[in-house]
């Protein structure tokens, strides 16, 4: 049965589609304050308080009151109960995809405003009678609904402005104070060319500010301002990839002010804070990301996140320059556009930052050299970094500020678990409290371990005792990395013998993040039994669940967990590595299948037992997914190579290799396949080895290494002729001519075509026939040679024609590109603009930018040798939009130049 529980707007539960009846009156008040604080404890105290408003009977009788209250609401809800029973309170238990407010936290996370505005059905909780839950629970929810809102708008102002100006003209008469909506206005009446009415909305707010509050525009106006005034930088993406903060965050108070006057003493320059020299489970990333939320409102144009990795013992620090190339794609540039070499990448990646005010929070960096990349340009960034290390190469050269974070005092740790669990309680056994504390060494992620354990209201006492039975003398209890294992162990024992287990076996897992599908497949666990051991780690602190609904541990625990891992029986291991990479496996070569087209399966026996597999059913599912575990992919592979699990490294890769070329992650693909090779290799399999040769060469092609790319050609030529496979050979052919038109020999290019063109002309294959004629088309038309280019190229055409193609290959626009240029070339007009425009369709529904650009050049170029410079000026214009939003230094200039020769010509624009 699927259950559904709702609060954006009124109450409801759904099983299996359907109203369950809710009882009225305290029923569904219970059931409300339990939902919106979901999988938490609420004490009985709170819960009577609240459903008396604040004015209960005698404690007795409210309390049986209560218990009734409960019963009623249970029978009522039937299977769709989640109401559960813990000590000295009740908790709501529900899985992230079950509760409306869960999936709109995890949709904003992850940027998706509109969808996540979507689940809002009307006044929160309207049917709910409670003046106390409308007065403390219901104005923060309605606050997100507003961010989310501003969001929202923010993206949309990258794109259709005129629409905005009639919905945010609503939005201020309703939240006449909120000074987002007025600098989104401002902003989307100039990008309208409105400019004047955009200064006078500028002059209308500060008017009002000034009468109603009496103070002058925020930043936020002022910057809008500026832009209207003429400074606007090009309109892009607005990220804000901040993780969650703590929600029990307490103390450090002395560093959150040091971080906040290191910011205000520098106006003007970008402040680079380095946080920490701390050891792990100190806090840092909780105190960096704390401290950012509170200054996010002053980077109207986004905050970016990354985690470095840097001290994962089961995996390799982020590549610096996968990270620029990732925030760059978050900022809006096309995969497609960013630049191959470092120098360029890293030149387009401060060029893009230089025109902004963001907040880059750099966390868990290993040293200097990971972190100096990622140093944006211009005065408008603050970067935050955290690390174990002091960082001391950015003090000396960059001026990066210090910030030493030690663990927390006794006072400090007191008041962390007086917030989590109350201040009687604490107050109740001071001497077990004092006893926690100082087993917890002051580390915040023990005391958290430990506040989970009491939240559901054990002695303190008692736990105190369990936790001195760890033999914590046996441990080096100066050294808190050490003692800290204590703390994990006597937690594990707390969690049923099944979540355990998954904690275990998550040592296996390479990282950095996992969904519950994928626990299900490396424990060999139904899914229900898996998201219930989730569940119950998340609870006890030893695991956390982000908002977009992925699970990390924090590194120290996944050392621990790898420990004791390794302690598992050699065949334990074995099988639950098997269901892991078979999970991966599979769910990678079903992306790839969906992003492929005429590829054969590389894949085709069933997973392993146990292995859990979540459908792909389409294309856009294939993007996401590959987006969402590139990086466990990659991090799967190295594992994988490590352990010898040579047929998961080269299929793996194999898969991957489309997507991480598309979306231009060229370094990893080059590592990628350069392990898969060996793997290929070391297995003896010469079609694997050929394969592998052949999406080197394609990446090195990307990047602009011809040799390179010929060297592993004539390798994967040579490794598929043991096969006798013409379709691989006239494959790996078309990639060396491509190479040897790229460097324009052209001669070469031919031949090598020629040479295969006796043994494929003929083939069953339509479509791999069509590829073939359509590079021998192209160069015959780079000899000179047009006459016979068109004949093969229209052959071409119709070979494809023959095929129910998915619109996921290059090969028939690019072979439309070809027709295109011979028309041109022979002065027939119309049947070049005819096959740039059939071209142009193709590189839109491949979401090629790059490409759509190319085209609407080439179709702008038949359309003034055509006479037509109206729609040449609209192609071109186009185009230049496409370019000036591509962020990429180099290709912007080139192509621009090359764009305004064209609308000098068609009399759209002067040179």
């Amino acid at each position: 049965m699927t259950v559904e529980y709702r609060v954006l707007g009124p109450l409801q539960v759904l099983a299996d589609g359907e109203p369950v009846v809710v009882p009225a009156g305290r029923g569904r008040v219970l059931l409300a304050t339990l939902l919106l604080r979901a999988n938490e404890f609420v004490s009985v105290d709170e819960l009577v308080d609240r459903l008396w408003e604040g004015a209960p009977p005698a404690a007795d009788r409210a309390h049986k009151t209560l218990q009734t209250v409960v019963l009623r609401l249970r029978q009522a809800l039937g299977a769709a109960n989640c109401v559960r029973t813990v000590s000295g309170g009740y908790t709501a238990r529900v899985e992230a995809d079950q509760l409306d407010l869960t999936r709109f936290r995890a949709l904003v996370e992850r940027g998706e405003f509109r969808a996540a505005l979507e689940l809002w059905r009307g006044p929160v909780l309207a049917d709910v009678v409670s003046e106390a839950l409308h007065r403390d629970d219901v104005p923060p929810l309605l606050e997100e609904q507003v961010v989310a809102l501003e969001r929202r708008i923010d993206q949309d102002l990258t794109r259709d402005t005129d629409v905005l100006v009639p919905e945010l003209r609503s939005l201020i008469r309703k939240h006449p104070l909120r000074e987002t909506f007025w600098a989104q206005l401002m902003l989307a009446l100039h990008r309208s060319n409105q400019q004047a009415e955009a200064l006078a909305v500028y002059e209308e707010v500060r008017a009002h500010l000034a009468d109603e509050l009496g103070v002058d525009p925020g930043r936020r106006l002022r910057d809008a301002h500026r832009q209207v005034l003429g400074g606007e930088a090009p309109a892009g993406a607005v990220p804000r990839q901040l993780p969650a903060g703590v929600p029990h965050f307490v103390g450090r108070e002395r560093e959150l002010a040091r971080l906040s006057e290191m910011m205000d003493t520098r106006p003007g320059e970008p402040v680079l804070i380095s946080a920490i020299n701390g050891i792990g489970g100190v806090g840092k990333t909780a105190l960096a990301v704390q401290w950012a939320h509170r200054q996010a409102e002053r980077f109207p144009d986004g905050q970016l996140y990354v985690n470095l990795r840097g001290f994962d013992v089961q995996a390799e620090p982020v590549d610096p320059f996968s990270v620029a190339r990732d925030f760059l794609a978050a900022l809006g540039m096309n995969p497609g556009e960013v630049p191959k070499s470092d120098d360029a990448l890293v030149a387009a990646y401060r060029s893009a930052l230089a025109k902004r005010r963001m907040l880059l929070l750099l966390d868990n960096a290993r040293d200097v050299d990971q972190v100096r990349p990622l140093l944006p340009g211009g005065a408008a960034n603050l970067v935050l970094i955290t690390s174990r290390n002091r960082l001391s190469g950015l003090v000396a050269r960059e001026g990066a500020q210090p910030v030493a974070l030690d663990v927390l005092d006794e006072p400090q740790a007191v008041a962390l678990l007086t917030e989590r669990f109350g201040a009687d309680r604490i107050a109740a056994e001071p001497e077990a409290v004092r006893r926690l504390v100082e087993r917890c060494a002051g580390l915040p992620l023990a005391l958290g371990i430990v506040a989970a354990r009491a939240a559901y209201g054990d002695s303190l006492t008692a736990l105190a005792d369990e936790l001195d039975e760890e033999r914590l003398d046996a441990l080096d209890l100066d050294d808190p990395t050490t003692g800290i294992r204590a703390v994990f162990s006597w937690s594990l024992r707390s969690v049923s013998d099944t979540a355990a287990g998954v904690f275990v076996l998550l040592g296996l897992h390479p990282g950095p993040d996992f969904t519950a599908i994928a626990v299900a497949s490396l424990a060999a666990l139904p899914m229900t039994q898996a998201r219930r051991a989730l569940t119950e780690l998340v609870g006890g602190n030893l695991v956390h669940l982000g908002e977009d609904g992925r699970y990390t541990q924090h590194d120290l625990l996944r050392d621990y967990a790898a420990e004791r891992a390794a302690a598992l029986p050699a065949g334990v291991r074995a099988d639950a590595l098997r269901r892991m990479f078979d999970h991966y496996l599979h769910s990678a070569h079903a992306c790839w299948q969906q992003l492929s087209f005429n590829i054969p399966p590389t894949v085709t026996g069933p997973p392993a037992p146990g292995v859990l597999l979540d459908p792909v059913r389409d294309v856009d599912t294939a993007w996401t997914r590959f987006e969402a575990e590139r990086w466990v992919l990659l991090s799967a592979v190295e594992r994988a190579a490590e352990l010898g699990a040579d047929d998961f490294v080269w299929r793996v890769m194999h898969a991957l290799h489309g997507f991480l070329s598309r979306q231009g992650h060229q370094r990893e693909a080059e590592h990628g396949h350069r392990l898969g090779l060996a793997a290929a290799q070391r297995l003896g399999d010469f079609d694997a080895q050929s394969i592998m040769h052949r999406r080197l060469a394609a990446t090195y092609i990307n990047s602009v290494r011809h040799d390179t790319a010929e060297f592993h050609l004539r390798e994967a030529i040579r490794c598929a002729r043991p096969g006798g496979d013409v379709l691989a050979e006239a494959h790996l052919r078309r990639g060396l001519a491509f190479s040897f038109d790229k460097q324009g020999r052209y001669a070469e290019a031919l031949d090598v075509l020629a040479e295969v063109h006796p043994r494929i002309e003929d083939h069953h294959d339509s479509y791999e026939v069509g590829r073939h004629l359509a590079a021998f088309g192209r160069a015959h038309l780079r000899v000179g040679d047009g006459a016979r280019a068109l004949e093969l190229c229209l052959r071409a055409a119709e070979k494809f024609a023959e095929t129910e193609f998915n619109g996921q290959d290059e090969g028939p626009s690019a072979n439309q590109e070809n027709l295109g240029e011979v028309y041109l070339a022979l002065g027939r007009h119309a049947e070049a603009i005819a096959s740039y425009e059939r071209a142009l369709v193709g590189w839109r529904e491949m979401r090629s930018a790059s490409n759509v650009a190319d085209g609407l050049i080439l179709l702008g170029t038949a359309l003034i040798a055509a006479g037509d410079t109206r729609r040449a000026r609209e192609c071109l214009t186009e185009a230049r939009q496409i370019i000036e939003g591509a962020l990429d230094v180099e290709f912007e200039l080139h192509q621009l130049d090359r764009v305004r020769d064209l609308l000098a010509q068609a009399g759209g624009e002067a040179r």
